[in-house]
C-alpha cells in the first residue's frame, strides 16, 4: 500500500497534461545535472555518476517517446543524444565542463516547452 505522499505523486503524474509532464522531466533533468556537478566538485564521483545516469535515463525516455511523423522529432532526438554524449564525457572524465556546456541549453529548451504549453492551453 502506498503512503499518502506516494499516492499523491502517482495521482498528480497520471493526471498531468503531456506538456506538464515534459516540463517536469526537464525540471528533473536540470536538478540532476546540477546535483551531478556539485557532487563532482566535491569529488563524490560515485554519487555524481548516479545523478548523471538518472539524467541520461530521462533523455532516453524523451527519445523513445518522440513521434516520428513530425520532422522536428529527428532534431530533438539528435539533441537529446548529444546531451547524453556530453553527460557520458562528464562522467568518464570527471569534469564539470561538459555539464556547464549543456546546462544552459537544457534550461532554454525547458523554457521553450513551457511557453509552448502555455500557448497550447490558451488556444484550447
Amino acid at each position: 500500500m502506498l503512503n499518502p505522499f506516494e499516492q499523491y505523486k502517482k495521482t498528480s503524474v497520471t493526471t498531468m497534461t503531456k506538456g506538464e509532464l515534459l516540463i517536469l522531466l526537464f525540471d528533473e533533468a536540470i536538478k540532476k545535472l546540477n546535483q551531478g556537478k556539485i557532487l563532482m566538485e566535491n569529488e563524490d564521483y560515485d554519487n555524481a555518476d548516479i545523478s548523471l545516469e538518472k539524467t541520461r535515463k530521462i533523455f532516453n525516455h524523451l527519445i523513445v517517446t518522440l513521434d516520428d511523423k513530425y520532422a522536428l522529432s529527428k532534431d530533438l532526438a539528435d539533441m537529446y543524444m548529444f546531451f547524453n554524449g556530453e553527460i557520458i564525457k562528464a562522467s568518464s572524465t570527471k569534469s564539470t565542463v561538459y555539464i556547464d556546456e549543456i546546462l544552459p541549453i537544457v534550461k532554454d529548451l525547458r523554457n521553450t516547452w513551457s511557453e509552448a504549453d502555455k500557448i497550447t492551453r490558451k488556444s484550447k
